[in-house]
């Protein structure tokens, strides 16, 4: 069967290579002119691996991307770096137990229940329960008010903002229960990853359109037909979307007002990073990522990629990453690298006085507008199935990886489940 797949993310790319496997005459259809979606990555002059556009790791738990890894021939590499917190003018190693226990903010019982909260969330596997609760109700209840005040509401308001108080506890507890001391990251990059995997579908007789943006998807007795832009549709007998629900829904003019409206009504959050490379370090502590728990710095997180990775690999460049969740109408998203730079530098000083805007040698900015959903109590009543009501048309996004959070593994994971669902539909009946 002649199938087409819109996105060349892991979740596309991965549905393409597992229905090639199973048979059928597969076709991906990419707005980009390269694949990997939020994992798309970019080089600069002396650089033998790329870097991702948004900061990307993956767990020792995330089986799904390990074993497509390890199938296509992509080696991956776990080391165990260093997570801190910025808190009341200092940086605080927060990443175990015993930095728990030493953590001077919080009483030695606020500790003790801190640590009791979320060993409750790292072994226990039943999320459902939680999903009635918001996070600040369990962790205020679990762990103490001060716990929530300290070092976690800093985190849910500067990537929720207003939403910070609905966030679902599932969703708490999903970041919880597959995180692990150790991360991973593959040769060469995520992009490498997807470059590898996109050929492995190749190999498999997929066909790859890039910078072939999709302007609309219809259903018919016959099927499904897309139509590039500028071009004549083209049929299929099924269609598969991974792009954004919003995005889903505009070049599906054909979708019932309900169920339109079903998709497009959960919020979600972009997402803005500005990547700085440097001359020295600027984290000297060894500190991988940085929470920022001072919400009178503009951002979220500085992520020192080279303190993971090491900066051989980038010239002898230290990569740094400031991240921010923010809403697509935000002001950042309207900012050039170099403002951001002006407007941030005053607070990296307040992490690292010694830092200077000469130490950057190369800066770049990188926005998404939808980087994930917002993940609000009794979340899974608004995740829409994998099939829609049009015949032969399939979405298959990040909103519905839940209860897990966005991440590279689950969209992997989604790509298999939407691609056996295809091909279990297509069979003879």
């Amino acid at each position: 069967m002649k199938i087409a797949v819109i996105g060349a993310g892991f979740t596309g790319l991965t549905a393409a290579y597992h229905l090639a496997g199973l048979g059928h005459e597969v076709e991906v259809f990419e707005q980009a002119a390269v694949p990997g979606g939020l994992a798309m990555g970019f080089t600069s002059s002396g650089w033998d691996w790329a870097l991702e556009k948004h900061y990307h790791h993956l767990f020792v738990s995330d089986a799904g991307l390990r074993e497509l890894a390890a199938e296509i021939g992509v080696p991956i590499t776990f080391t165990r770096p260093q997570t801190s917190t910025f808190y009341a003018g200092g940086i605080y190693q927060l990443d175990s137990a015993l930095s728990l226990l030493r953590f001077p903010h919080l009483s030695l019982w606020d500790r003790f229940r801190t640590g009791f909260g979320l060993a409750l969330l790292k072994f226990n596997p039943f999320w459902q329960p939680l999903e009635k609760l918001t996070s600040e109700k369990y962790i205020r209840t679990v762990m103490g008010n001060r716990s929530w005040e300290v070092i976690w509401e800093p985190l849910f308001r500067g990537k929720f903002a207003d939403s910070a108080e609905k966030i679902s506890a599932a969703w708490f507890w999903a970041r919880i229960f597959k995180r692990s001391e150790k991360l991973g990251y593959p040769e060469g990059g995520f992009a490498n990853f997807i470059s590898r995997l996109a050929s492995a579908a190749a190999g498999r007789g997929v066909k790859l359109h890039y910078s072939a943006p999709v302007a609309r998807i219809t259903s018919g007795s016959a099927g499904a037909a897309v139509t590039i832009q500028g071009k004549k549709p083209r049929q299929f007998s099924a269609v598969i979307c991974t792009l954004p629900s919003a995005a889903f829904a505009q070049m599906t003019p054909d979708l019932p007002v309900g169920y339109r409206q079903f998709i497009t009504a959960p919020q979600g959050i972009g997402a803005v990073n500005l990547v700085l490379s440097l001359t020295r370090s600027f984290l000297t502590r060894g500190t991988y990522w940085l929470n920022i728990n001072d919400r009178s710095m503009p951002y979220l997180a500085v992520v020192e990629h080279t303190n993971f990775i090491t900066s051989g690999h980038y010239a002898g460049n230290h990569l740094l990453y400031i991240g921010n969740y923010l809403p697509a109408d935000h002001e950042f998203f309207r900012k050039t690298p170099q403002e951001l730079l002006r407007l941030f530098t005053p607070h990296l000083r307040k992490i690292n006085p010694d830092f200077s805007p000469d130490w950057v040698n190369a800066s770049w900015i990188w926005q998404a507008k939808f980087a994930q959903p917002v993940v609000t109590v009794n979340y899974s009543r608004q995740i829409p199935k994998l099939t829609t009501p049009l015949s032969g048309i399939y979405l298959a996004n990040i909103q519905q990886v839940y209860p897990w959070d966005r991440g590279t593994n689950y969209a992997v994971e989604l790509g298999y489940r939407v691609a056996n669902l295809v091909h279990k539909d297509l069979l003879p009946q």
